[in-house]
């Protein structure tokens, strides 16, 4: 386990507690074709096509939450043909990681060009003193890089992808259809609309925060018509979704509560 997983599995946890820093959405169906599946606190989306399923994000390593998720809605993992990754956090891609087991061992990788160079190492995802802290994913098999805008036709549907830096260098949102925005972690949303990703996680929160304007632009213009979270649910709302994305929460605050009615233990 490198430092990076022991900061994700253990010390999360216990910066987060207390705060309602992050609510996912529960397994089931979000909207027609499109149902999700809670790893902890984060959600992997799998959307529903004709013969196939078309996943966003495979969550944690090893999980059991994604097996039973997958059985609750009836879904076999194998059926999984495409997985977009919105970047390389061990929350999003650990499902797939090479060192264990694959859970959608039949899907077709896409991600983010720029996003590729953490698997490099020509990217890091932390610097701690005089230390670059490594990704701690892995893929071994075949891969295909995405660059912003590039969309990819499978069958009746269509996903473009949104190069959006600052949470990673290589974070992609993903559009399915012109209609349905993926915000990967750039976003995060409570009742009183979006704001950028915590600082604590961002490599660049500056640069976040003008990826979210380059969204709202992209979102308005298509009049998509929802915006779906990776951590804090999923709204209709598209004005509402960016009302405050010129800010970070300041998770630091004495008292700081970010989402009333939060899930409590996200990770037991």
């Amino acid at each position: 386990m490198n430092l990076i997983e022991f900061f994700g599995t253990t010390v999360k946890p216990k910066i987060t507690k207390g705060k309602n820093m992050l609510n996912p959405i529960p397994t089931g169906k979000i909207t027609e074709g499109v149902f999700c599946i809670r790893d902890k606190d984060v959600n992997v989306f799998l959307i529903k096509t004709k013969n196939y399923y078309i996943a966003i994000d495979s969550g944690y390593k090893n999980s059991e939450n994604l097996i039973n998720g997958l059985k609750e809605l009836d879904i076999d993992r194998n059926d999984v043909k495409y997985l977009f990754l919105t970047h390389l956090d061990l929350d999003h891609a650990g499902g797939i990681d090479g060192r264990c087991n694959n859970i959608f061992p039949n899907a077709k990788i896409f991600l983010g060009k720029e996003e590729e160079k953490y698997l490099k190492s020509i990217y890091f995802r932390k610097k701690v003193l005089f230390f670059n802290l490594k990704t701690p994913i892995k893929i071994f098999k075949d891969y295909t890089c995405l660059e912003d805008g590039e969309t990819v036709n499978l069958d009746e549907n269509s996903i473009e992808a949104v190069l959006t830096p600052g949470h990673t260098l290589g974070h992609l949102a993903y559009i399915l259809n012109d209609k349905i925005f993926f915000s990967g972690d750039c976003l995060i949303m409570n009742s009183e609309g979006g704001y950028s990703m915590y600082d604590l996680w961002n490599i660049d929160t500056a640069q976040n925060i003008r990826s979210l304007f380059k969204l709202k632009e992209i979102a308005l213009q298509k009049k998509c018509e929802m915006l779906i979270s990776s951590h804090t649910g999923f709204t209709a709302d598209i004005e509402r979704a960016f009302k405050h994305i010129d800010e970070a929460p300041d998770w630091k605050a004495k008292g700081f509560k970010f989402i009333e009615n939060a899930v409590e233990n996200l990770y037991e």
